[in-house]
């Protein structure tokens, strides 16, 4: 009576093979004890961590999906694309990682340069001996945390890294359709990460912005975030039925260590594993 106990998963997680705080294995450690049934390593550009992770799933028996997120640009919005399921040996999708991975560390060196012209005595040396993957802007936070050039990460931000800041340098971003387009050869489907960190005007430009996304061959919009409120899952849910993409999902875990990001599993709404079936049967993929 009451049939099977459901199931839960969590599609958006970080490790430190990019900007997340523990290992894969350890991201991966930390989904079994929540008794997550099936993830998905979605690390910033990059798929390093991916092998890692699928092991250490094999061996606490969990359905392990492979998964990037990758900055992209549409017109001059910039959004994050969720790429799911895909070969990660596929080599025009290596060699394009690989390509955002230098545009990333040029990026770096600019954003060190000009804190060092603000007055910061920092080095990308320091940076990236302790980022150990992938290094972003949250790396150069820790680190004037660590030189206590700042009190704390939100600070890092908003005197020096965030998007209004005096040391912010803008990345080059790949197009939005050659981003799907990319992940879709190499076999897998796209999400549009938190649409609600996605700057427009009204619902509207959203709308028109998601039917775009879904003509270049966007899957799925991710409903469930922790950024999102009651109102705003309604919206984005009811956007997906409209075009006739799949919900997703998950906690865009990083670290327990802030707030924003409540763990493993720990989005204030938990994401349904009948989710990620729905997704794999998605007629956006081919």
């Amino acid at each position: 009576m009451g049939g099977p106990p459901r199931r839960w998963i969590d599609l958006h997680l970080h490790s430190t093979a990019s900007d997340g705080h523990y290992a894969p294995a350890k991201v991966v450690e930390m989904a079994a004890v929540r008794g997550l049934a099936a993830i998905a390593l979605t690390d910033h550009d990059t798929i390093d961590g991916l092998p890692e992770a699928a092991e250490a799933a094999s061996q606490h028996q969990i359905e392990f999906v492979s998964g990037v997120e990758i900055e992209a640009a549409h017109g001059r919005k910039r959004l994050h694309l969720l790429g799911y399921g895909f070969d990660p040996d596929w080599p025009e999708l290596r060699e394009a990682l690989a390509s955002m991975l230098e545009q990333r560390h040029a990026r770096n060196r600019r954003i060190i340069a000009r804190l060092n012209e603000l007055g910061v005595e920092i080095d990308y040396e320091s940076v990236q001996k302790r980022a150990r993957g992938a290094v972003g802007r949250p790396h150069i936070a820790d680190e004037l945390m660590r030189r206590r050039v700042v009190s704390g990460f939100q600070q890092a931000f908003s005197k020096y890294l965030g998007n209004e800041a005096p040391a912010y340098i803008p990345r080059e971003a790949i197009d939005s359709s050659a981003a799907i387009a990319m992940i879709r050869k190499a076999g897998g489907t796209v999400s549009l990460a938190h649409p609600g960190r996605v700057t427009v005007s009204s619902h509207l430009e959203l709308a028109t912005l998601i039917a775009d996304l879904r003509d270049q061959g966007l899957s799925a919009i991710e409903v469930l975030h922790p950024d999102h409120n009651d109102a705003q899952v309604r919206h984005f849910g009811e956007l997906a039925e409209r075009f006739n993409l799949r919900p997703s999902g998950g906690s865009d875990f990083h670290s327990l260590g802030r707030a924003v990001h409540r763990g493993v599993g720990f989005a204030k709404r938990r994401v349904p594993y009948d989710w990620l079936e729905c997704l794999r049967a998605s007629p956006h993929t081919r």
